[in-house]
């Protein structure tokens, strides 16, 4: 009779396993294209505490007190909505002389940057571009910016005047306290048309070489109306850092956040080349207007509601910049096509003809 031939043993089997070419197993799952900044969103290292300890939490009642008492805002507004009424030659290069007088006045080193327009054009326009730097890190930074416009919008609404005042405002009240933060703030009024932001494109294209350096940008967004929060351009793992470095604030009601990615003004250039990206929303309120003959009637609670929303944003540009950890990482390209294409943002981009300047590197993260 044959002899018995007996099942192999679970052991032989799992010997068996182990000794195949590796092109024989079973391959392991596909990598998570957004792992590296999932696992950046776990990283908890505090800006501020509720506990008094660290620079940041001691810094900003210094720079909430700074920005809600006496200052220049009503000032500076005022002078700029002057030179846009119409009742001086209204011209960019005007604007940009009210920039940098104002950052002057308020002792931080202020420089332009001219450049020239996307369709080639020569280099008739400029950026004013002020930063307190930082005291550990200089070579990183963080973006605080607003738009600073020659073109009047109508309807006698302020909007950018008031963005760009407060920029000015939130250098001041930082700068006043006389401590630098860890990183450096950058302070940018970009100026160009609006629709096609320019401004910042140009500023990006321009800085592309240093932008591994860039830990976040925050453009105010909300015009003259009060702050409520952020949008985060889609980038959840930045949520938890946010709010730490809003910790002092939060009696200000502004821990509103928009995850969805949208094409926010001055925002999707720093958004598309993966730097972590922060709008200012709108609270409801009413917004600061000027009269028709250029003479400004700013009410002392409009004036009260820019003073809050300079302590809110100086704070957590303040509170960023400080962190000891980035608050995310910049996104690679490839991590960049997957949030656009999670977020929808990819198809909003098509329909406003930005697709093809992404797709080809001309705008956004390079390939």
């Amino acid at each position: 009779m044959p002899p018995i031939r007996s099942s192999p043993s679970w052991l032989s089997i799992l010997i068996l396993a182990a000794s195949l070419p590796a092109v024989a197993q079973l391959s392991g799952p596909q990598s998570d294209p957004l792992a590296r900044i999932r696992k950046a969103a776990k990283t908890d290292v505090q800006a501020c505490s509720v506990t008094g300890e660290t620079l940041c939490e001691q810094v900003a009642p210094k720079i909430i007190a700074n920005a809600q008492g006496d200052s220049p805002l009503a000032e500076n507004l005022r002078r700029l909505a002057l030179i846009r009424s119409g009742r001086k030659a209204e011209t960019q290069a005007e604007v940009v002389s009210w920039g940098v007088a104002a950052f002057h006045d308020a002792g931080i080193s202020v420089h332009t940057e001219k450049y020239a327009s996307v369709e080639g054009a020569p280099p008739d326009q400029e950026n004013v571009v002020a930063e307190i730097s930082g005291r550990e890190k200089p070579e990183e930074w963080v973006l605080l910016g607003a738009h600073l416009d020659s073109l009047t919008r109508g309807s006698g609404e302020l909007n950018d005047s008031c963005e760009a005042a407060m920029v000015i405002e939130s250098a001041r009240d930082i700068s006043s306290t006389g401590i630098r933060p860890r990183r450096s703030i950058r302070f940018v009024l970009f100026t160009g048309s609006v629709p096609g932001t320019p401004g910042t494109w140009a500023y990006v294209r321009s800085h592309r070489a240093g932008l591994d350096s860039a830990r976040a940008s925050i453009i105010f967004g909300s015009s003259c109306a009060p702050v409520a929060g952020y949008n985060l351009g889609g980038r959840h793992d930045i949520e938890s850092g946010v709010r730490e470095a809003m910790k002092p604030v939060e009696s200000l009601t502004a821990g509103n956040f928009v995850l969805e990615t949208g094409l926010a003004t001055g925002t999707d250039d720093f958004l598309l080349e993966g730097i972590p990206a922060l709008t200012t929303i709108q609270g409801k309120g009413n917004r600061v207007r000027e009269s028709a003959d250029g003479e400004d009637r700013l009410a002392r609670n409009n004036i009260a509601e820019l003073k809050r929303n300079t302590a809110i944003v100086a704070v957590t540009a303040f509170g960023i910049a400080e962190r000891l950890q980035p608050v995310g990482p910049r996104l690679s390209r490839a991590e960049m096509e997957t949030l656009l294409k999670t977020t929808g943002l990819d198809e909003r981009m098509k329909k406003t003809g930005l697709w093809p300047l992404w797709e080809s590197g001309q705008r956004g993260r390079f390939p």
